[in-house]
């Protein structure tokens, strides 16, 4: 041991004295002052090595590499490495020991960190975002907080013009045939209201005052329930005159009970005429959009001249929503399947947006766990090598042997990447199978949607 020790002093003066003959090209090549800071480096560093108890190497001598992985580094480990310097501290280690000793304390000096890789991996997560809200306005079962109301009023125009036949059949039980097809064919969960306007009194001029104020919720709004509905349908017959602007402002204290942050409010004003009982509908239109209700306000005429085509056209803008004439009950039910078809077709919107959604959150996140694992797996081939420029050197110094046979420089190396591996692949796969799931999942709500309102529509 003493050699040692005087062989440590005289590498100790050659370096500080600049006149080492391994170092001497380096000299020739640098300011003899740029090599100070390296010489604390590495002697603050070996300070570090030096420090390490006498019994903290043993535990490098395991061979679970769950536990590996938990293992703080060792001082040469990364950018920290300094083959001389290792050299150096190897010299220093006890003679008589057995292999294992020698191996375990080389690795507590230069074992790479791989605790942030187990941190990732642990706190991985492989869970799914909900879709998003579906197109009926219900809220999807998966982590969606609140779920939102959709209302839909009917305003019904039962003046005396809806008594009128096209082709032989009233325009009134056209109407009213083609609103009960359209609310057979809602969602589950709608709530659905029913208002008849100019139902009672006459055309009469007589009758005017009685009629125009004739205004009554005669289904209040409730999920649909078909019979309790078409009772409600059968109490109106065509009457009087259209007090439209009235019905639209009656409309908005029915929705004041309605509104709020999740809910959607529609109206449907079924109308064969204009305002006849001197109201402003634009102005009540525009009231009602642009109050909290924030109601849109659709109008469907039936049967109605250019000139009402225009009015009821403004209605429609000023309550923010669309206009369609209709002028035979086959075109009544048209519009009414052409709102279930776009219905239809949200769906299917629905289903690519989402589909699309978790195919790219599990090939990104697939993507995250192969790369960590890369660079995990490059890790240990780093320490691999530094091991195998170190242990030949112990090995020779203290045992005199360095059969490479013998050498297990890969023993760490290959546990690490198997164990790495064991995590991440499972991870990869639960991320595949989640991301299946959830798009079929969609796929098939979307599926059932869709043919629901298509058998509806038939």
């Amino acid at each position: 041991m003493a050699k040692n020790w005087f062989l440590m002093l005289l590498l100790f003066i050659l370096m500080v004295g600049g006149c080492s003959q391994s170092s001497k090209k380096e000299e020739d090549s640098s300011p003899s002052t740029s090599q100070e800071p390296d010489v604390e480096r590495s002697e603050e560093v070996s300070q570090e090595a030096k420090e390490i108890k006498t019994d903290d190497y043993q535990k490098y001598a395991t061979e679970n590499p769950e536990e590996m992985v938990r293992l703080e580094p060792g001082p040469y480990s990364g950018n920290n490495y300094d083959e001389k310097a290792v050299k150096q501290l190897i010299d220093q280690f006890p003679e008589g020991e057995e292999r294992l000793d020698y191996y375990s304390r080389i690795a507590a000096l230069i074992a790479e960190d791989y605790r942030p890789f187990m941190e990732f991996f642990e706190g991985f997560d492989t869970s799914f975002d909900g879709p998003t809200e579906q197109p009926d306005g219900k809220s999807s079962q998966m982590e969606v907080p609140e779920e939102k109301q959709i209302n839909v009023q009917i305003l019904f125009d039962a003046s005396g013009s809806m008594r009128a036949p096209i082709d032989g059949t009233e325009k009134m039980k056209m109407a009213k045939d083609a609103v009960k097809s359209f609310l057979d064919e809602l969602p589950e969960g709608v709530n659905v209201s029913l208002r008849a306007y100019g139902h009672e009194g006459t055309g009469s001029d007589e009758d005017k005052e009685r009629s125009c104020s004739s205004i009554e919720e005669v289904y209040p709004f409730a999920p649909y329930d078909k019979q309790d509905f078409l009772k409600a349908l059968d109490q109106f017959s065509p009457a009087g005159w259209t007090p439209l602007a009235a019905a639209i402002e009656s409309s908005k204290s029915d929705l004041e009970k309605q509104s709020g942050e999740n809910v959607e409010n529609i109206i449907y004003v079924v109308s064969d005429g204009v305002e006849t009982c001197d109201g402003d509908p634009v102005k009540a239109a525009k009231e009602l959009t642009e109050s909290n209700i924030q109601a849109v306000i659709n109008i469907i005429g039936f049967d109605v001249d250019d000139q009402g085509q225009k009015a009821l056209k403004k209605v429609a803008e000023a309550g923010k929503g669309e206009y369609a004439t209709v002028r035979s009950q086959q075109e009544f039910k048209k519009f009414f399947e052409q709102e279930n078809h776009a219905l239809r077709s949200q769906w299917l919107e629905w289903r690519n947006e989402n589909t699309s959604h978790y195919m790219k959150s599990q090939n990104e996140r697939v993507e995250a766990l192969l790369q960590k694992e890369i660079e995990m797996k490059k890790l240990t081939r780093q320490e691999e090598e530094r091991f195998r420029e170190l242990l030949p050197y112990a090995y020779e110094k203290f045992l005199g042997s360095t059969n490479k046979s013998s050498l297990n420089s890969s023993i760490r190396g290959r546990a690490l990447r198997q164990y790495v591996t064991s995590i991440a692949l499972p991870l990869r796969d639960e991320l595949r199978e989640k991301g299946y799931q959830n798009r079929e999942e969609v796929r098939d709500k979307a599926r059932e949607e869709r043919e629901k309102l298509k058998n509806e529509e038939d």
